[in-house]
């Protein structure tokens, strides 16, 4: 098993980049060629976060629901690189294509599933309707420029790398936040077997992005929904990419949580029904 295992990731993916097979969750890809919500969870997460969400995607799509790579039923892989948030992307198209995708796309991303959203709709923008991004924790890189704006940016990536030095203390940490019912819709999934995909994907996905400079150049349209004092956001990110970009808009709530709560909800709910209207196609 440790050989097929190694084989698996060394040469099939590492070597020849062949995508990963993610599990699908859910998912209704009855209608050919209709537009198909494709729903991503975030860091420590599974696809049952979106199971709430799917009585509200119209009767005329479709829809399909999965585990990144590295949670939930998805495979364990063993090279770092693989869960970046581009990694992931092409990951997710891969397994949408196998699943019998057909049509146009409106990505529905929740925190780091926001940032393989993104990537996802930079490299495959001729299939991405809409993009709804859901509390995405955007941080500008150190060779932009503005040295204030960083301050918040370096020092949430500061906190993540240190977090990773305590394995136990952040598995712990995460079964405690979901005990205490803080995680709202979120299946939170953190042991000590899976915390290596968790730093991995903390270190390639998030601490190391460029989603900042992709969101501000993106033709498609984009709804971003946050909380003003959720902790890992940082919104003068979000509000500088919304004054670049006519084509992002922002949708703040007064909460301090970064999970998707009841409140969080309606507004996606709103934006998901408003993707396929007429007056939501690019202009």
């Amino acid at each position: 098993m440790a050989v097929k295992r190694k084989f698996r990731d060394q040469i099939l993916h590492k070597m020849l980049h062949v995508p990963y097979r993610l599990r699908v969750r859910y998912k209704r890809l009855r209608r050919p060629f209709a537009v198909t919500y494709v729903f991503i969870h975030g860091l420590a997460d599974t696809g049952e976060l979106w199971q709430p969400f799917l009585e509200n995607v119209p009767a005329n799509c479709n829809y399909i629901v999965v585990d990144l790579l590295g949670h939930g039923d998805s495979y364990l892989a063993q090279t770092r690189r693989m869960y970046s948030a581009r990694e992931q992307a092409r990951h997710l198209l891969a397994t949408c294509l196998t699943n019998g995708l057909s049509g146009p796309v409106v990505l529905v991303g929740h925190s780091f599933g926001s940032l393989v959203a993104i990537e996802f709709a930079s490299m495959y923008k001729g299939i991405v309707k809409r993009c709804i991004l859901v509390a995405p924790p955007i941080y500008r890189d150190s060779s932009q420029t503005g040295a204030a704006r960083l301050r918040q940016d370096n020092l949430l990536r500061e906190i993540y790398r240190q977090a990773l030095k305590t394995p136990k203390a952040v598995v712990v940490g995460y079964d405690l936040y979901s005990k205490l019912g803080l995680a709202g819709f979120s299946e939170t999934q953190l042991t000590q077997d899976n915390f290596s995909a968790f730093r991995d994907t903390l270190l390639a996905g998030i601490i190391s992005q460029n989603a900042s400079r992709k969101l501000a150049e993106t033709r498609i349209d984009t709804d971003i929904i946050y909380g003003k004092l959720d902790p890992f956001i940082v919104e003068k990110n979000l509000k500088h990419i919304a004054e670049k970009n006519q084509r992002v808009t922002l949708y703040s709530l007064t909460t301090a949580t970064h999970a998707i709560r009841q409140r969080t909800r309606k507004v996606i709910v709103s934006c998901m029904k408003r993707a396929i209207k007429p007056e939501s196609a690019v202009k």
